[in-house]
């Protein structure tokens, strides 16, 4: 009879633990991998971030000629920007560049820079260009760095309530700004008449060299724009001999075309503009009453605009996106993480 035993197997199966280990392992390289992509390439942006900043500051010191404390100044205000705004320090740094080039000094930067972003915000115009713009014609117009926002706030409404845009309208000012300023004629005046040739078609280049053509010829008239002027009695001085707002030109010269046909209207245009440029002085004197008054009203109570339209340009998803883009490097690490949890 043969003894009875049992017999325990006490050996262990580690191949599921092995396998577990294995697998472990490999994740964690995939884990340490990814991470470590990560970190190279947010440690990458960030360097280039500052250094784009610091060369875009140096470029500005430059120009300028900014004291060492001044710099501080403008470092702080261009950082500043790109923690509350939907633009970088390193556009900040743009913008401050294009003022400098127009000769202003540190007080009108740091007073000037909001409106500008605020319209360039508003308008979805990169914010150098914007810049290149304002500080261009408020020279031309013979106006300081403090009248940034008034004219930014211009821009802004006329390019909301005409056919046109920031970027065109920059254009037209190259063109029509210069003489519009030596005549004393206003920002807002000058907007109207841009926009009401805009309604048209009428734009950019062509607009400009349209409006400096109509203003010319109607302050110092050749021989056929003054026997038309005369014959139509036109007023475009005052008593004392200054010139009326040009406001005031566009109303009188809308009431006398009014009245007259289709043959007589051309005729006089060609006169008054020359050939060139009558299709934008009909654009102005042929526009509804309503579509005059709407835009009139608009620029001259557009206080605010810019403000309020890049408030709305950026209340949605792209906007917060872009506003917190100077931050994106930095959350790459904890983003790469997150994903990494679900692998498998």
């Amino acid at each position: 009879m043969a003894d009875g035993s049992i017999i325990i197997d006490t050996a262990i199966d580690s191949t599921g633990i092995s396998k577990g280990l294995a697998d472990l392992a490999k994740k964690g390289k995939t884990v340490l991998a990814a991470l470590t992509t990560a970190i190279a390439a947010a440690g990458a942006a960030a360097i280039e971030v500052g250094a784009d900043f610091e060369a875009g500051m140096s470029k500005v010191e430059a120009i300028s000629g900014a004291s060492a404390s001044e710099m501080e100044q403008l470092t702080a205000k261009a950082k500043q920007m790109g923690e509350t705004t939907k633009f970088s320090a390193t556009e900040a740094a743009s913008a401050f560049e294009y003022m400098a080039m127009a000769g202003w000094k540190t007080e009108d930067m740091l007073g000037g820079i909001e409106g500008i972003m605020n319209l360039a915000a508003a308008s979805g115009e990169e914010l150098a260009t914007v810049s290149d713009i304002v500080t261009d014609a408020l020279t031309a117009f013979g106006l300081e760095a403090r009248d940034s926002g008034r004219f930014a706030d211009v821009l802004a409404a006329a390019s909301s309530n005409a056919n046109t845009n920031v970027a065109m309208m920059g254009e037209t000012f190259k063109y029509a700004a210069p003489i519009a300023g030596a005549l004393g004629y206003s920002i807002e005046d000058t907007a109207v008449a841009v926009g009401l040739m805009a309604n048209a078609g009428i734009k950019a280049e062509q607009a400009g060299t349209s409006l400096r053509s109509i203003m010319t010829r109607l302050s110092a008239p050749p021989k056929m724009a003054a026997e038309a002027i005369d014959d139509l009695s036109l007023s475009i001085t005052k008593a004392d001999g200054t010139m009326k707002p040009f406001n005031e030109v566009l109303t009188e010269l809308r009431e006398k075309f009014a009245g007259m046909s289709q043959e007589q209207q051309v005729a006089n245009a060609k006169a008054l503009a020359g050939q060139e440029a009558m299709s934008g002085l009909l654009a102005i004197v042929n526009a509804s009453e309503r579509d005059f008054n709407k835009l009139t009203k608009a620029v001259n109570e557009s206080a605010g605009s810019a403000a309020r339209m890049a408030e709305i340009m950026q209340d949605n998803l792209k906007g917060l996106l872009e506003f917190h883009k100077e931050s994106r490097s930095s959350s790459a690490i904890s983003m790469v993480l997150e994903q990494l949890e679900n692998v498998e």
